[in-house]
C-alpha cells in the first residue's frame, strides 16, 4: 500500500468513526463536571483508532475554559479536588501562568474544539496564558463562539479569533470591533446582544464594522445607520436580520442623516424588531422593499392606534409579492388611555398574504374583529395554522358560532388564541356535525364564561382534540380562572378522566401565549 492511499484509508476511517460516534446517545451515563459523556471517554480509552475521532467530538463544545484547563496534571487537583461531581470554587486564586510546556498541552486539546462559550466567570482565567501573546489564536478550529466579557479584559478576545470562526456572539459593540470583523473572513452569522450607549461614536463604530462583514448570513445587532443597511441590502448571502435593542438616548442626527431608499433586500426571508418604539422599523421598511420576505415580527414597548395602524401599512407596501408566511406584531407594555372610538383596523391591512401560516397579532390598543371580519380574515389565508389575536382593550365580539363558521375555512389551523364571548352561547353543538381535528391548543385570553358545562360540551363535541382550554395568566378576576376550571373540569370528565394538555410540536404551551399580556 503506498503512502498516499494509507493517508486517505486513514482520514476515511476517521470520518466513518467520527459520523458513528456523533449518533452517541448523549444520554447514556452519568455526566459530571469531569466526565462530560462516558461513552466517548470510554471510546477515546478503546484503542488508537478510537481515540482522535472520539477526542474531536469529547471537546467539540465546551462552556468555559476550566475543562480544558484540567487537562492541565498541576492544575486538575486545584479544580477537581477529590471530588469528581464539581468544580471548586475560585480554584484559580494565586496561581502561576502556564509555562510552556503546559501550554502546549493546553493548545492540543484547544486545537480541537469547535464551539466555545465564554462567560465573564473566565475572565479570572486568562491570565493563565500570558505566556503567549496577546494577539495569538488558541482555538485555530474555532467554529461559534459566544463571548459575555466586560472591560477590562475584554481585550483577550483575540484568543478566540480563529480565522475559520462563522458564528460570533458579543455583549456588547467590542471597542475594536472593525478589527474584530476584518480578522473572521468566513463569519457568517454575528450578534450583538447589548445595546448602544449614547454616544454617536458607538453608533458608527457598528455600522462601520457592518459593512466590513461581506460573506454575513445572518445578523443581530442594535440599530444601524442607512449606511450599514445600504451595504446589507447588496450582500446576497443575508437572509435574515433581526434589530434587537433600543438605542438608548442615541443622536437621532447619525441615525437618520442621509437617509434614501437603499436598494432592495432582494433575498431577506426573515426581518425582526426588538425595541422601545416603532419608529426605526418603519423608517427601514419606508426605504426599501423586502420582495422575498416570509417572516417578519416586532416586539414593541407601546403600540397605539395610529402607530399600528402605519406599520401595517409599511409592511404591505415593502412586501408587494405578499410572500409573508407569519407575522407578529407585539407589545408588552401598559397601552396609553385612548378614546373609545380609535378601534384598531389593522386585520384588513393583512389579507393581501395570502401566503400567511402564522399570525401573532397583540397591540396595546383595541382591535375590532367581530364574526364576520374574523370569517374574512382566515378566508384570505387559506394555509393558515398559528392564530392568535387579542389585546387588554379588544371587546369580546367574536361567538361560537362565527368562531366555528372561520373554523371550517382553516383546516390546518392547530393554535388559537382569541378574546371572544363565550358568555354568549349561540351553538347548539347536538345540531352541528362539524368537527375541526387539527387544532390542538386553544386559548381563549381574557374571555368571561358562564355556564361551564355547556360551553365544555360544545369544546368536546367539535374540537375533539381539545381537552384543556387555556386562559391569561395574569387576569384579575380570580372568578375567571375558576370558571375556566370547571370548564376543563367537564372536559376531563367528558374525556374520561383522561387529561392531556396538547401542545403543538416544537413549543411550550405557555410560550405559545407569552404575547398575551
Amino acid at each position: 500500500m503506498s503512502m498516499h492511499t494509507g493517508i486517505i484509508s486513514t482520514q476515511l476511517t476517521r470520518t466513518i468513526l467520527s459520523e458513528i460516534f456523533s449518533h452517541l446517545d448523549e444520554n447514556l451515563g452519568q455526566y459530571t463536571a469531569v466526565c462530560k459523556n462516558p461513552s466517548l471517554e470510554a471510546l477515546a480509552r478503546t484503542c488508537k483508532t478510537f481515540h482522535e475521532p472520539a477526542m474531536r467530538l469529547l471537546w467539540a463544545k465546551l462552556y468555559g475554559m476550566t475543562p480544558l484547563l484540567s487537562c492541565v496534571p498541576r492544575l486538575h487537583q486545584l479544580i477537581y479536588g477529590s471530588s469528581p461531581r464539581g468544580i471548586r470554587d475560585r480554584w484559580y486564586h494565586s496561581i502561576e501562568p502556564l509555562s510552556e510546556p503546559e501550554t502546549h498541552q493546553f493548545l492540543r486539546h484547544a486545537a480541537r474544539v469547535r464551539s466555545l462559550n465564554i462567560s465573564f466567570h473566565d475572565y479570572d482565567l486568562f491570565h493563565l496564558h500570558s505566556i503567549l501573546p496577546l494577539e495569538t489564536c488558541v482555538f485555530p478550529g474555532l467554529l461559534s463562539l459566544t463571548f459575555r466579557v466586560i472591560p477590562p479584559q475584554n481585550k483577550y478576545i483575540y484568543l478566540f479569533l480563529s480565522p475559520t470562526l462563522r458564528r460570533c456572539v458579543l455583549a456588547y459593540v467590542h471597542p475594536d470591533l472593525k478589527s474584530i470583523v476584518t480578522r473572521l473572513p468566513a463569519l457568517e452569522e454575528l450578534c450583538i446582544t447589548g445595546p448602544l450607549n449614547r454616544t454617536a461614536d458607538k453608533l458608527a463604530l457598528l455600522s462601520d464594522s457592518i459593512c466590513l462583514c461581506k460573506r454575513l448570513v445572518t445578523l443581530s445587532c442594535p440599530p444601524v445607520d442607512w449606511a450599514a443597511w445600504k451595504h446589507l441590502s447588496s450582500l446576497p448571502s443575508l437572509f435574515g436580520v433581526e434589530i434587537c435593542r433600543p438605542l438608548y438616548h442615541a443622536p437621532t442626527g447619525p441615525l437618520y442623516r442621509d437617509m434614501a431608499n437603499f436598494g432592495p433586500c432582494v433575498n431577506f426571508t426573515r426581518l425582526s424588531f426588538k425595541g422601545n418604539t416603532t419608529s426605526y422599523a418603519i423608517a427601514v421598511m419606508q426605504h426599501s422593499e423586502f420582495p422575498s420576505l416570509k417572516d417578519f415580527q416586532i416586539l414593541v414597548d407601546v403600540l397605539p392606534w395610529a402607530v399600528s395602524e402605519q406599520l401595517c401599512r409599511a409592511l404591505s407596501q415593502c412586501n408587494e409579492r405578499q410572500t409573508l408566511e407569519t407575522i407578529a406584531i407585539l407589545s408588552h407594555g401598559i397601552g396609553l388611555p385612548e378614546p373609545s372610538n380609535n378601534s384598531l383596523t389593522v386585520v384588513p391591512y393583512l389579507f393581501s398574504f395570502t401566503q400567511l401560516r402564522n399570525l401573532r397579532l397583540s397591540p396595546n390598543c383595541c382591535i375590532h374583529i367581530d364574526n364576520d371580519l374574523l370569517l374574512e380574515a382566515v378566508s384570505s389565508w387559506p394555509y393558515l395554522r398559528v392564530l392568535e389575536i387579542a389585546s387588554r382593550q379588544m371587546p369580546p365580539a367574536v361567538t361560537f358560532r362565527g368562531l366555528f363558521a372561520a373554523l371550517r375555512l382553516c383546516p390546518h389551523l392547530h393554535t388559537l388564541a382569541i378574546f371572544m364571548d363565550a358568555v354568549n352561547i349561540d351553538i347548539d353543538p347536538k345540531a352541528e356535525s362539524f368537527q375541526h381535528t387539527a387544532l390542538q391548543s386553544f386559548n381563549v385570553a381574557w374571555s368571561e364564561v358562564a355556564d361551564a358545562e355547556a360551553v365544555a360540551h360544545i369544546i368536546f363535541s367539535m374540537l375533539p382534540c381539545i381537552n384543556h382550554v387555556g386562559q391569561h395568566w395574569q387576569t384579575r378576576r380570580q372568578l375567571l380562572i375558576n370558571l375556566w376550571d370547571d370548564v376543563n373540569g367537564h372536559l376531563r370528565v367528558l374525556n374520561g378522566g383522561d387529561f392531556i394538555v396538547q401542545v403543538p410540536e416544537g413549543e411550550s404551551e405557555e410560550e405559545s401565549y407569552l404575547f398575551l399580556d
